[in-house]
């Protein structure tokens, strides 16, 4: 009696589809989970980007005559609603493409002097689910919640 109950449930194929789904779901919820955090990772790179560009388009228009250049950082925190302190904007002198500090100088004769404005704007982005903490799940640490840094970056020849 026992053999046939045993063969009998052996054969039976019901719930086999549930049981597989069992298996692949934590799996697809990764998955969705990840195709979210990218998509808002994303999405904020774009808009920096889109601001940074806005900014060094804004430098070509009015040229940076000094190395003063909060006229472009408050252009660049306009533009992406970020603070000041998020914002770096670099004047770069380069001479036979080796940079030199000082932008308002002069590179010596036959060298091919250019200038640059360089913007990078960062953003501390919130993910909705902690990524370090499932790594720390497979070698045993503990990371704390870190939102993730994005940076949007952009930068114009001026000479």
């Amino acid at each position: 009696m026992l053999y046939h109950f045993l063969r009998k449930l052996y054969r039976d194929c019901s719930g086999v589809a549930f049981v597989e789904l069992a298996l692949a779901a934590p799996l697809m919820a990764l998955i969705f989970l990840g195709m979210v955090d990218l998509s808002v990772i994303v999405s904020t790179r774009i808009d920096l980007e889109q601001a940074a560009q806005r900014t060094t388009d804004y430098a070509l228009a009015k040229r940076p005559t000094s190395t003063d250049v909060s006229y472009l950082v408050t252009e660049a925190a306009t533009a992406s609603g970020r603070p000041a302190s998020d914002i770096r904007v670099d004047l770069i002198l380069e001479c036979d493409g080796t940079p030199i500090g000082t932008f308002n100088s002069s590179c010596t004769a036959g060298q091919v002097q250019k200038r640059f404005v360089s913007v990078e704007i960062d953003q501390a982005v919130s993910t909705g689910f902690n990524w370090r903490g499932m790594a720390a799940m497979f070698d045993g640490n503990t990371i704390p919640y870190a939102p993730t840094t994005v940076t949007g970056d952009s930068i114009v020849r001026l000479q």
